[in-house]
This record gives structure tokens, C-alpha cells and sequence, in this order.
């Protein structure tokens, strides 16, 4: 009995790995077919997405939901996408501006740059899990990004930390990086994330009731 609950662990956790190993693939694969710089975006969506349903237990085909995903939202994720790299190079041009400057830059100018970069991040980290649950204008991703990070804040910091502690530690094991650093942060996201989307959408339900 004991042997069988052993084996039956094992062929879990390792069921587990290969959907990993698969989502993390398709993500590179797909990141590829747009050349990286229109692949990238739409790909870390759907691989939020799948990410999504397999957290709410749906028996899905990964790569059926990664492709519908993908080709669904591949405009809108593409131009968010492009939105964010356009404010992030100019958010790296300014550092660069600090760094040059030095002491003549006044203090709050100093702390303003963080606070922008902060809420940056803020929006960065929430708006394609956003852009995978919900459907509205690009606009509209913008704003419940910043608001939801803002209002969510503990969830936000707890998503932030965790991306930043997966990445490192890709960094120091590079071969995670093929297998399961993506997928990795996808299930974390959209784990964390579809419990608030979940509560708000109650709220909204409950407050239109």
C-alpha cells in the first residue's frame, strides 16, 4: 500500500515536470515563430492562460489553448508589448541620464525616477495576466493593471519577489531556462492572479445583483 502511494507520487510529480518542460517549450517555440520581438508577448500570455486552466483543474490540450491564445490576442498583446519596451528604453536612457549627472541632479528627482519605475513595474507585472483573463480595450488593460497592482499590493509584491527569485536562481542554473523558468512564472502568476480576478469578479457580480 505504502509502495503503490510512493509510485503514484512519483508518476504525479513527474506527470507534472513534462507539462512544465511542454509549456516552457512552447513558449520558446512560439517565441521563435514571431521572431522574439512579435513572439515574446503574445506567448507569455497564452502561456499564462494555460498556466490558468490548468489551475482551475480543466482538462485541456496545452498546445491548442497556447495556439488560440496566441493568435487571438497577438495584436493586442504585441502592441502592450510594445508600449512597455517603449517606456522601459526610455526609463534606461534616463538611469543612464542619473548615472551621467551624478550629484547635480536634485534628490527628489532621484526618488520621482524610482517611484516611476516602480509603478512601471507594477504594471508590467500585472497587465498579461490581465490581457489573458479578461477582454476590453488597451486602455482599459493599462488602467486595471495599475489599479489592481496598486489596491493588491501585498499579492503584487509577493508576484514581483517571486519572479525576481525564480530568475535568479535560472541565472545560476541555466539549463532552467529551457525546461521550466517560464512555466514556472506563469503558474505562479496566474495562480496568485486568478484569486483576486476571482474575488473581483464576485464583487462586481455581487454589486450588479
Amino acid at each position: 500500500m505504502f509502495g503503490q502511494q510512493i509510485v503514484s507520487s512519483l508518476d504525479r510529480f513527474l506527470r507534472i515536470i513534462l507539462k512544465m518542460a511542454w509549456l516552457n517549450f512552447l513558449w520558446i517555440w512560439f517565441s521563435l515563430m514571431g521572431l522574439v520581438v512579435v513572439g515574446v508577448f503574445p506567448a507569455t500570455t497564452a502561456a499564462i492562460g494555460v498556466a490558468r486552466k490548468w489551475i482551475q483543474k480543466e482538462e485541456v490540450s496545452a498546445f491548442q489553448i497556447f495556439k488560440e491564445i496566441y493568435k487571438r490576442e497577438f495584436v493586442k498583446a504585441n502592441i502592450i508589448g510594445g508600449i512597455l519596451t517603449g517606456i522601459g528604453t526610455l526609463l534606461f536612457l534616463n538611469y543612464h541620464a542619473l548615472l551621467q549627472l551624478g550629484n547635480q541632479i536634485p534628490v527628489f528627482v532621484v526618488f520621482a525616477y524610482y517611484f516611476v519605475v516602480f509603478l512601471y513595474g507594477i504594471v508590467a507585472i500585472w497587465i498579461f495576466p490581465i490581457l489573458s483573463h479578461y477582454q476590453t480595450t488597451i486602455m482599459q488593460y493599462f488602467k486595471h493593471a495599475f489599479i489592481i497592482g496598486i489596491v493588491k499590493m501585498p499579492t503584487t509584491i509577493m508576484i514581483g519577489l517571486s519572479i525576481f527569485a525564480i530568475l535568479f536562481i535560472s541565472l545560476e542554473l541555466p539549463s532552467m531556462l529551457l525546461f521550466c523558468t517560464v512555466s514556472l512564472i506563469a503558474c505562479l502568476v496566474a495562480f496568485l492572479a486568478l484569486r483576486v480576478f476571482e474575488n473581483l469578479d464576485e464583487q462586481n457580480a455581487a454589486a450588479n445583483y
